[in-house]
């Protein structure tokens, strides 16, 4: 009896230490350093042991080139795989790894560089989930994607560059002593390439629930400014042309290229009709996210949230889960919609698909399942309209659960 009261002791004691290991915050610090220790050497090895595919960065420092040959005006700076349309963020960020990289030369140093780009961001993602009470059993989630590797170190894409800002400005976001940092962070990153832009309707949002009419608009002037001065030699000498091609929101996307619409034909895919279907249908889901889901999170309502806003004086504090769910979700409605989503674009919500996962109150084997369709269909090259479709279904399921997640849902 004795022998077997003991053994029963122990079950339950293995029980809840597990519990506590893959579902409580107890454990996470270590399980995050652990995965960042891991990745540190698994990326290491991709670096040392996969082949560099060669795709935008010799047209990245052909670009920056022209810059610092003295030429001001977009529409004349090129590479071999078209003209330059990203902000000047991108310019003078690129321009340092030429710089560094023996004018592009050296790939491996630059590989390197991105490395850190990717441990940097794995390391705020995790940050961003500790302050979320994230359960740590989704956690690895985050570190095991192919793509996600390969468009850091093995294509030295600018979209990481971008998304480690985004991270950056998400996680100031929840702390109250860095928020008022959060509008130059996005901006920078907004300054790298323009997909940041989605995560705006969420900061403006958040900016609203902590300080009302007074912080959104301060935050907002910070994020114009800051795109004035970094892009202060482009909008002295060309204005038109840098706003033109730094922000070309008509720009049409090679159906080549395209991961999430190939199910669709070449001709609906390049039509303006689709376009403004696209357009419209993320607008809707934004506007359903802010009538919806966004105040559920606190318990409130969107119209008491917009009068707590004109309060004068008024600050809230807002819980980081509040925070994050409102920004991830606002820029996963964004690639929901998407007019085309080339394979670096993995990079705009690889992040965030763990803790949107759990958000939407999937069953738990339908979360690492619908990850996994999300992950496959980013790996089949070229897109199939099966991959296609299996990536927005797992999109749609997403999206489903975000709206049918309860009221002041917790991260567990």
């Amino acid at each position: 009896m004795i022998r077997a009261h003991t053994g029963t002791e122990q079950a339950t004691g293995m029980r809840a230490l597990v519990h506590s290991v893959l579902f409580t915050q107890r454990f996470f610090v270590p399980i995050a350093l652990m995965l960042l220790v891991v990745e540190a050497i698994a990326t290491f090895a991709i670096v040392q042991h996969v082949a560099y595919t060669e795709i935008d960065w010799k047209a990245y420092m052909q670009q920056v080139h022209g810059v610092l040959g003295g030429e001001r005006n977009y529409t004349k700076l090129q590479g071999d795989t078209g003209p330059l349309v990203y902000p000047a963020g991108f310019v003078w960020i690129y321009s340092m790894l030429c710089a560094a990289t023996n004018n592009g030369t050296h790939v491996r140093r630059a590989q390197y560089v991105f490395m850190g780009v990717y441990l940097a961001t794995q390391a705020l993602a995790l940050m961003i989930y500790r302050r979320a009470r994230v359960p740590p059993i989704v956690l690895p989630l985050l570190v095991v994607s192919k793509r996600l590797h390969s468009i850091f170190v093995l294509r030295l894409f600018n979209d990481p560059v971008a998304m480690l800002f985004a991270y950056a400005a998400v996680l100031s976001m929840t702390h109250a002593g860095t928020r008022r940092w959060s509008g130059l962070l996005l901006s920078l990153g907004i300054a790298v390439k323009m997909n940041v832009q989605l995560l705006l309707p969420g900061a403006a949002f958040v900016w609203w629930r902590i300080g009302g009419l007074r912080t959104t608009v301060t935050q907002l002037v910070v994020v114009m400014l800051s795109q004035v001065i970094i892009a202060a030699p482009f909008v002295y000498a060309f204005p038109h042309e840098y706003v033109a091609r730094a922000f070309e929101y008509t720009r049409q996307f090679n159906y080549v290229w395209t991961v999430n619409w190939r199910f669709v034909s070449e001709r609906v895919f390049a039509s303006h009709e689709w376009a403004l279907t696209l357009a419209a249908t993320h607008i809707a889901l934004l506007i359903a996210l802010a009538v919806v889901v966004w105040p559920r999170l606190s318990g409130l309502t969107l119209p008491t949230i917009v009068r707590q806003g004109f309060t004068r004086g008024v600050r809230v504090n807002v819980s980081a889960t509040e925070v994050t769910v409102v920004m991830f979700t606002a820029n996963f409605v964004g690639v929901v919609c998407a007019r085309s989503l080339h394979y670096q674009f993995y990079a705009w919500y690889a992040h965030m698909l763990p803790l949107l996962l759990v958000h939407a109150r999937l069953p738990a084997m339908a979360v690492p399942a619908v990850w996994l369709v999300v992950e496959c269909a980013w790996n089949v090259f070229p897109s199939t309209r099966v991959s296609s479709l299996a990536l927005l279904a797992a999109h749609v399921a997403i999206l489903v659960g975000i709206f049918r997640a309860p009221a002041h849902a917790k991260l567990s």
